[in-house]
């Protein structure tokens, strides 16, 4: 459409972008193509594993990489998880089978008498019997690699989730992220679970929507990886579970054949998926040895009593009873439940004050504060009002708020948690809050568009 001859020319220049920008279909002149997104965040990830191994170069192993790098090799060679159940299997068998594969001598497995006499079999395998710097070098590219494919697979699930220009802030703000820079080549688990956390949460919005038996299975198997990266999973695994129940009764009946109580039975088919491929990064086995016998350096029973929390330690014997996950799995949640829910008996300096076992409830939104930078605090406060102050499209309120429900769960625990980990055991929050960045990025964008 063009202005008639004589009639001010600035006036009909308004008139063509009214046009184009219509609030009818505000993102119909914006879409981002398939092809150039997965160009951009290949491009982006390149870039943050770059910045990566240039700000990490001159780092040294951290207290537990020897030990997981160790553990994984033993888990492939032996099919044996005695050495250190602290943590599910997924890191340290992703590392594991690519430092077993290029070369790695260790020695037989034997009983340990405790934790010290554990850690120091697993540092004398890469310090001593091994060449560590050969070592490191290939540990840190398989996490740039695993690190980077979580990171891809959280783009991919925003962009299906919201669109591709939310995937892409949500991605551009972990790429700047220092802490997830500084974490990125680290044989931990700690991004690992934070970046399968916020995908499978995404994707539990996707799956509860429209309960397709594809998104479904999706949503479980990215559950099931979570659970098999960090004991802090089952907080995932809850989050997910209550909002299938949630949206099974909350959206209308679509079809003939779906009902809350169909939905239902979907739900705890995605949550037995999850169990089933925890289960099989055990190897499909209860025991952590081959021949059924214990063999940690503590015996399970004890861990469990460790536990003084009559509620924690009454999940704890009940799992041991039923057998609904593999004992390590079990023995690791323990030491988890102890040290990380009721506290090291360690003294910790936090502002200025001297706490035991626990700091202050405020410690893991303040840690947050204060490594987060200012830039990308910002962004994602402005992404949360743009929720609040209902600036979205309309489609996007449920799985928002999904998301912010969940973050603010995270906080909840870690509330109640102990605070030795630092900033480390809070990512789940800062990738979570990536994604109001993305929020804000898109819906910022559409409110000056449609302006």
């Amino acid at each position: 459409m063009m202005p008639r001859e004589g009639t001010n020319a600035h006036a009909g220049t308004l008139h063509i972008l009214s046009l184009t920008t219509s609030s009818a279909n505000p993102m119909s002149q914006r879409k981002i193509g398939f092809d150039t997104f997965v160009w951009l965040v290949l491009l982006l990830v390149g870039l943050g594993i770059m910045r990566s191994a240039i700000a990490t170069r001159l780092d040294g192993f951290t207290l537990d990489e020897a030990y997981h790098i160790a553990a994984g090799v033993s888990y492939l060679k032996d099919r044996d998880f005695r050495i250190n159940p602290e943590h599910p299997p997924l890191v340290k068998l992703w590392v594991g089978s690519v430092i077993a594969a290029t070369g790695f001598e260790l020695e037989p497995l034997r009983q340990f008498s405790d934790k010290p006499d554990e850690r120091a079999f697993t540092q004398s395998a890469v310090f001593q019997r091994n060449d560590p710097d050969s070592v490191q070098r290939r540990a840190r590219t398989a996490m740039f690699v695993l690190n980077g494919l979580l990171l891809v697979s959280l783009a991919f699930a925003l962009r299906r989730g919201f669109d591709a220009r939310v995937a892409l802030g949500a991605l551009l703000f972990l790429i700047i992220d220092p802490t997830v820079a500084a974490h990125w080549p680290v044989v931990m688990t700690d991004l690992p679970v934070a970046l399968l956390s916020a995908t499978a949460i995404v994707l539990s919005t996707l799956a509860f929507r429209d309960w397709i038996w594809t998104d479904l299975a999706v949503c479980s198997l990215f559950l099931g990886l979570t659970l098999a990266a960090k004991h802090s999973a089952p907080v995932v695994l809850l989050s997910v579970a209550l909002i299938g129940m949630w949206l099974a009764f909350r959206r209308p009946v679509q079809q003939v054949g779906d009902s809350s109580g169909r939905r239902l039975l979907k739900l705890g088919a995605v949550l037995a998926g999850a169990m089933a491929i925890l289960w099989g990064f055990y190897f499909f086995r209860y025991a952590e040895t081959r021949g059924g016998q214990e063999a940690f350096n503590r015996p399970l029973a004890d861990k469990i009593r460790d536990v003084n929390t009559p509620f924690y330690h009454s999940v704890l014997a009940g799992m041991a009873v039923t057998h609904i996950v593999p004992r390590a799995y079990i023995w690791g949640f323990a030491d988890t439940v102890h040290a990380g829910m009721e506290g090291r008996p360690n003294p910790q300096l936090i502002f200025g004050r001297l706490y035991v076992r626990k700091g202050p409830k405020y410690f893991f939104p303040a840690m947050i504060a204060m490594k987060l930078p200012i830039g990308l605090s910002v962004l994602s406060l402005f992404g949360l009002i743009l929720f609040f102050a209902r600036r979205l499209p309309a489609d996007w309120n449920i799985p928002a708020g999904v998301i912010l429900a969940a973050t603010i769960l995270f906080l909840l625990v870690l509330a109640r948690g102990a605070t030795y980990g630092g900033i480390r055991h809070a990512l789940p929050v800062v990738v979570l809050l990536s994604i109001f960045t993305g929020l804000f990025v898109e819906g910022g964008s559409l409110r000056i568009h449609e302006a």
